[in-house]
């Protein structure tokens, strides 16, 4: 997630016979730190838990338990008289193509992770102007904390973290009150405690460069406990052969590959260093600031407290595509509704996002397409035919004005099939000049397929249907997805959809 380079296990070959000998290490004893027992006994318990889960169980513990989940929006900002239509259904409601009037455009927020510059001045606006730039970096960090909840001194975002560390006790207090998140900002680091997701968050940690699995999210686990209670230095392979004895320990099963990784992940995190001669560096207040709050909760727990009704419906339109009204129970549609406007006004001032209302729910949008994980248009093959398979079924299914808007329709799965199929009739793959990826895409049918509808479920516009009897469930296409077609006034006449009947 942040810098860092591959570790190198290996001892460095010396120059003697001395050097050369196989003798053992002593590991420096590390310091008292009971302080930090009870996080290390957590991550232990927490491995042995990710040991035992299915894989998307185990991306949904880790989510849970780290974090470390960036934020994920649409982009294409609505007009602005087309922003809160609460009457209005997203299936008849304008679309993500209907072009922006360029004078009424709002102000395109700054990149994250750069540097807005400082305009001098004097005179009466000297003042004004100061706050304006304030206000914009303040912004900029808050925006960069939310996509990347972790961020160093000296890691691929590190341009953002002056910024970060300048406004920290203001970035403190404003995400406590408005997501209930705390802020740790050490010594060359800032780190956002996000809360939970809960099951179905559909996020997934890259560990060395692939999908996390249960062993390597529980070997990263064991790792992180044990950087927690070690020495600030390790000598040539001990860190890893120490993670390999606990795990042993705590029965949890990895193999190499997965130790690697971990560490690996920790050192891309910065908890871990490489220092001269193969040595191991750790950083124990970062280590510390990711073992923050990594107890997710229990079956056997008792409830927790909840959280106050605005900061639970802030919390997921900060981190999700989409949050429909059937999500939220009575009082939480009640107060999102009345607050609409004050809250559409907060997310802007704070974080640059527009807000878009319709009878379905609430989108909060990204005009600079910057603050998320997943984009849609986006690039690759992937994104493209998702974004093609997405338009045609809405020309094909959604309601027609009159008639009764459901937030979902179910979707023929001969449709999803005849429409991919036409998609990749188009891309022509055995041309020789076609695009390698498309081809590679192509080359496996059924994976193809799969992965386009998966990534349109996790961008909220499609959703699993109910298994029918003994059958297997299919998908259902949600309002939302309606952003991405065509405006109704716009569909071709003669088509083969519902909107042929007109």
């Amino acid at each position: 997630m942040n810098g860092g380079g591959a570790l190198h296990g290996t001892e460095l070959p010396g120059g003697t016979m001395t050097l050369r000998r196989r003798t053992e290490v002593a590991v420096p004893a590390a310091e008292p730190t009971r302080s930090r027992q009870p996080e290390a006994d957590q991550l232990l318990l927490l491995a042995r838990r990710f040991a035992g889960c299915e894989p998307r169980q185990a991306h949904d513990l880790f989510t849970d338990a780290f974090g470390l989940y960036g934020a994920r929006h649409f982009g294409t900002a609505p007009a602005p008289a087309a922003a809160d239509l609460a009457a209005v259904s997203w299936w008849h409601g304008p679309t993500a193509r209907q072009p922006l009037p360029r004078a009424r455009r709002g102000r395109r927020p700054a990149p994250a992770g750069t540097v807005p510059a400082v305009r001098g001045g004097a005179g009466r606006h000297r003042k004004r102007e100061a706050s304006a730039v304030q206000a914009t970096e303040r912004r900029t960090a808050a925006r960069m904390l939310l996509a990347q909840p972790l961020v160093t001194a000296t890691g691929p975002h590190a341009p953002a973290f002056p910024l970060i560390q300048r406004h920290a006790d203001w970035l403190a207090e404003r995400f406590a009150d408005l997501l209930g998140y705390p802020l740790i900002v050490g010594d060359g680091f800032a780190r956002l405690v996000k809360a939970e997701l809960g099951p179905g968050a559909e996020r997934q940690l890259l560990l060395a460069g692939t999908p996390g699995t249960p062993r390597r999210y529980a070997a990263l686990a064991v790792a992180l406990s044990v950087v927690l209670l070690g020495p600030d230095r390790w000598p040539p392979g001990q860190l890893a052969a120490r993670i390999a004895q606990t795990c042993a320990a705590e029965s949890v099963t990895v193999e190499p590959a997965d130790l690697t990784a971990a560490v690996t992940q920790l050192a891309e995190w910065q908890a871990v260093t490489e220092l001269p001669e193969a040595w191991h560096g750790v950083n124990h207040p970062l280590a510390a600031a990711l073992a923050a709050a990594c107890r997710p909760a229990q079956p056997e727990d008792p409830p927790a407290p909840r959280t106050t009704i605005p900061v639970a419906v802030r919390r997921r339109l900060a981190e999700t595509p989409v949050l429909l009204v059937q999500e939220l129970t009575g009082l939480e549609h009640e107060w999102l509704w009345e607050a609409r406007e004050r809250e559409a006004e907060l997310f802007a001032d704070f974080l640059g996002l527009v807000t878009e209302v319709r009878a379905e729910g609430v989108a909060l949008l990204d005009p600079a397409g910057e603050l998320t994980d997943l984009r849609l248009p986006g690039p690759g093959p992937l994104a493209e035919a998702a974004l093609l398979l997405v338009e045609r079924l809405v020309e094909e299914l959604r309601p027609l004005p009159g008639e009764p808007a459901q937030v979902g329709v179910p979707i023929a799965e001969a449709l999803i099939d005849g429409i991919l199929g036409d998609v990749a009739d188009e891309w022509h793959p055995e041309e020789a000049g076609a695009d390698a990826e498309r081809r590679a895409h192509l080359s496996d049918r059924a994976a193809f397929r799969r992965e386009v509808l998966d990534l349109l479920h996790r961008l909220g516009l499609i959703a699993p249907a109910p298994a029918a009897g003994a059958g297997r469930g299919g998908w259902r296409l949600l309002a939302p997805a309606a952003r991405y077609a065509a405006e109704l006034g716009e569909l071709p006449v003669g088509g083969t959809g519902r909107h042929s009947r007109r």
